[in-house]
């Protein structure tokens, strides 16, 4: 991996400016911080007030049970959109919170139409389960099908018209949640992270710890726990420290914002996961569920996103259906479709037109 193409940096700052917007969108932070406030000031609003005066979309703060654990999350509904509306379930990267990718994109669907839902997976975020921070593909694919059915049992919702979008490693989770499941019409993945030997080989062949010895560490840490109940963390991110869950300086300067106030204090994001999970995650693989995916399915993938061309189309040449389309920016670096409006405005509307054409060839 390495930098992608030289921003001017006043041209970066303004897009960080632009697309904070959303995150802030569920009305957790008000538009200035009380602290600058100013007796007699004009009254405060929400960002998310805005996004509705303006005529964007509402959101609502939602929670529903996965194997009876609560997950919290948030739905972003479109104005003008008449009830019932179609909608998606939203899974995110390794180790995300829903302020994070997932926002960005369910803000931009939402105003295209769509009801879209993000949610923290279990153990993480505002989510119960416990041990904390334990990364698990099982445990998401149970949650994403409990998104789902709260979702398809939503009176707003049609129930015709529920369909699915994966960021990064959410995008092999997700096809694994949705590869037989009869209730979803259409998959999108952007950007994603494929869970197979070959590519995560080459994911941790910059230095550090091998693909093998995550394993291994994985499996004692997972005994250790099993035995006496004492959790150990890994740091998800680092500059130089290659024995990371995401060893990649690249990586790290997306995700070090997050653990400042930048987003707001204080972030739900934390930079650490169980390393026992590094024996279910890197043990997983993408292809045997790519396998028997037969829905519509779009596959947008940077030409620098994880594992480059090779590792989509390994994936995408493994899915059966008839009705699919791969994507491939030129030049684009993986983490930039997770924050800059240049990449994900043109992903978000690529992925919105693909669904509403998968309606509208039913009706016709």
């Amino acid at each position: 991996m390495h930098n992608d193409r030289t921003h001017d940096a006043m041209r970066r700052r303004l897009l960080q400016v632009m697309a904070a917007l959303p995150v802030a969108a569920v009305g957790l932070l008000t538009l200035f911080p009380s602290k600058a406030r100013a007796q007699g000031s004009p009254r405060m609003t929400t960002v998310a007030s805005m996004a509705s005066s303006a005529g964007a979309y509402q959101t609502e703060r939602v929670s529903f049970q996965s194997a009876g654990v609560p997950l919290v999350g948030v739905l972003f509904t479109p104005t003008a959109a008449k009830s019932p509306m179609p909608g998606i379930v939203i899974l995110g990267p390794f180790g995300f919170v829903k302020e994070q990718s997932p926002m960005e994109y369910a803000t931009r669907l939402a105003r295209d139409g769509f009801a879209s839902l993000i949610f923290d997976p279990r153990f993480s975020g505002e989510s119960g389960g416990e041990p904390r921070r334990y990364e698990s593909p099982a445990a998401k694919i149970a949650d994403v099908k409990a998104a789902i059915s709260f979702l398809a049992a939503r009176s707003d919702i049609r129930k015709d018209g529920v369909f699915a979008l994966g960021i990064c490693q959410g995008s092999s989770e997700m096809i694994a949640a949705v590869s037989e499941d009869a209730r979803i019409k259409a998959l999108a993945t952007v950007s994603g992270q494929y869970i197979y030997r070959e590519n995560l080989e080459g994911f941790f062949g910059g230095g550090g710890p091998t693909l093998d010895a995550r394993i291994a560490r994985g499996r004692a840490a997972k005994a250790k726990y099993e035995a006496s109940g004492e959790v150990e963390y890994t740091p998800v991110v680092s500059p130089d420290d290659k024995s990371v869950g995401l060893p990649w300086p690249e990586i790290y300067n997306w995700y070090h914002p997050w653990t400042t106030s930048k987003w707001g204090e204080p972030s739900r994001w934390e930079n650490r996961y169980m390393t026992m999970s590094d024996a279910e995650v890197w043990t997983f693989d993408v292809g045997d569920f790519a396998a028997k995916l037969r829905l519509p399915t779009l596959m947008i993938h940077g030409e620098r996103s994880d594992g480059f061309v090779a590792a989509v189309q390994h994936v995408f040449d493994k899915v059966p259906a008839k009705n699919k389309k791969l994507i491939i920016v030129d030049g684009v670096f993986h983490t930039r479709f997770y924050d800059d409006p240049l990449v994900i405005e043109p992903a978000a509307a690529e992925v919105a037109q693909w669904f509403k054409s998968i309606l509208q060839s039913e009706r016709g």
